[in-house]
C-alpha cells in the first residue's frame, strides 16, 4: 500500500502543471484597442491637393473600425486638422471584450455638438445648399477661426437605402468627419476635400456594402438620337487656360520735330512786304517736309552759285496795259523832263 501511495502522489504532483495550464488564459498585448498604423493603412485618403498625412490612429472595435486620420496643419486656430472614418460591420477581434461604437445617425443637434468639440470658440454656419459627391449627400459648415484662418467642418454618412438593406446583403455604413482649418483659404479650395476624397477601406464580409446596388445602365446607351460627349456640357472648359499674361505696350515717344535752318542769304518766312509793290506772302513748310527734311540723305558737296538777284515784279503803270499785253514801265526820261514832256509821257 505505502507503495501505490507514493505512486498516486507522484501522478499528482506531475498533473498540477497541467491542471494550471489548462485553467490560465491567453496573453493579451496592451495597446491593441488602439495603435499607430502607417500613412499606407489609412483607409480614406485626402485629394492630392490636400494637407499631408502626418498620422493615423486606428481603433478597433467589436463592431467598427475607426481611423483619425491627421492631417498637416499651418493654421493659427487651435486644434489639428483631421479626417475621421468609422467602418460598421466588421467582427470582433477580441471575444471577451465589451467595446462596442454606437452608429448614431446624422442630426443638427450631434453635428453642433462635434464642431463645438474640434474648434472650440469658433462659429460655425451651416450651408443650407445639398450638395453631394461620389459616395452620396454631405454637409458642410463655415466659419472663420484666428487671424485669416478659415475653418470648414464637413460630415457625410454612407449607407444604403433602408429598403435594400438585409443581414445577408448591403449592410453595414461608413461614418465621415472632416476637419480643416486653413490661412487665406477660399470657401471653394476647401469645399473641393469633400468632393475628392477616396475611400479606399473595405469589410471582408460578402454581405458588407454600404453603397447600395448599382444603378442601370442607361437605355440611351449605345441607341440613336442620344449623342455622348467626353463630359456633361457646361460652363467650364475641358482643359483649364491659365491665366494670360498681362503684356502692357506703350506708345513710342514722338520724334523731336527738327526745324530747318533757312538758308544764309535767304529771304525770310514771314510775308515781307516789298517797296514799291504788294505784300507777297511766302508759304512755311509743312510737317511732312519737316519729317522728311528730318531724314538723313546723302548730301552732294556745295556748288558755288552766283548770288540770286531778286527782282521786284511788275506793276501796271495808271494808263494800263501797252499794246503787247505787258505792264509799260515809264522810262527814266518823264521823270527828269519838263512839265511839257511830262504831260506828254501821261
Amino acid at each position: 500500500m505505502s507503495g501505490l501511495g507514493h505512486l498516486g502522489a507522484a501522478v499528482l504532483f506531475c498533473g498540477l502543471p497541467l491542471l494550471a495550464a489548462g485553467c490560465a488564459g491567453q496573453p493579451v498585448q496592451m495597446g491593441t484597442f488602439a495603435k499607430n498604423v502607417p500613412a499606407e493603412q489609412a483607409m480614406v485618403l485626402p485629394p492630392p491637393a490636400a494637407p499631408g498625412i502626418v498620422s493615423v490612429i486606428e481603433r478597433r472595435f467589436n463592431n467598427a473600425i475607426e481611423q483619425e486620420i491627421f492631417l498637416y496643419t499651418s493654421a493659427l486656430t487651435p486644434g489639428q486638422n483631421v479626417l475621421k472614418a468609422q467602418f460598421f460591420g466588421t467582427a470582433s477581434p477580441f471575444k471577451l471584450s465589451d467595446n462596442t461604437l454606437t452608429s448614431t445617425s446624422v442630426t443638427e443637434a450631434g453635428v453642433a455638438s462635434e464642431m463645438r468639440r474640434l474648434l472650440p470658440g469658433v462659429r460655425m454656419v451651416r450651408s443650407s445648399f445639398f450638395v453631394q459627391n461620389n459616395y452620396g449627400p454631405f454637409g458642410y459648415a463655415f466659419g472663420h477661426g484666428s487671424g485669416g484662418d478659415l475653418c470648414m467642418y464637413g460630415w457625410q454618412q454612407v449607407r444604403s437605402p433602408s429598403g435594400t438593406v438585409s443581414p445577408l446583403a448591403n449592410h453595414g455604413s461608413i461614418q465621415i468627419r472632416v476637419r480643416i482649418c486653413e490661412a487665406n483659404a477660399t470657401e471653394q479650395k476647401l469645399l473641393a476635400f469633400m468632393y475628392n476624397y477616396t475611400i479606399t477601406g473595405a469589410v471582408d464580409n460578402g454581405g458588407w456594402n454600404p453603397y447600395g446596388e448599382p444603378q442601370p445602365v442607361s437605355p440611351s446607351l449605345g441607341g440613336v438620337g442620344a449623342p455622348i460627349y467626353p463630359r456633361p456640357s457646361s460652363a467650364e472648359p475641358i482643359v483649364p487656360v491659365l491665366p494670360q499674361r498681362t503684356v502692357v505696350y506703350t506708345r513710342p515717344a514722338p520724334a523731336p520735330v527738327v526745324r530747318q535752318a533757312p538758308p544764309v542769304g535767304a529771304a525770310p518766312a514771314a510775308a515781307t512786304p516789298l517797296a514799291g509793290g504788294p505784300t507777297v506772302a511766302v508759304p512755311r513748310p509743312t510737317m511732312t517736309q519737316t519729317a522728311a527734311s528730318a531724314q538723313p540723305v546723302a548730301t552732294a558737296p556745295p556748288v558755288t552759285t552766283a548770288p540770286s538777284v531778286s527782282r521786284a515784279p511788275l506793276v501796271p503803270s495808271p494808263s494800263g496795259l501797252s499794246a503787247t499785253g505787258r505792264a509799260s514801265v515809264p522810262s527814266p526820261s518823264c521823270t527828269d523832263a519838263t512839265s511839257g514832256a511830262a504831260n506828254a509821257c501821261r
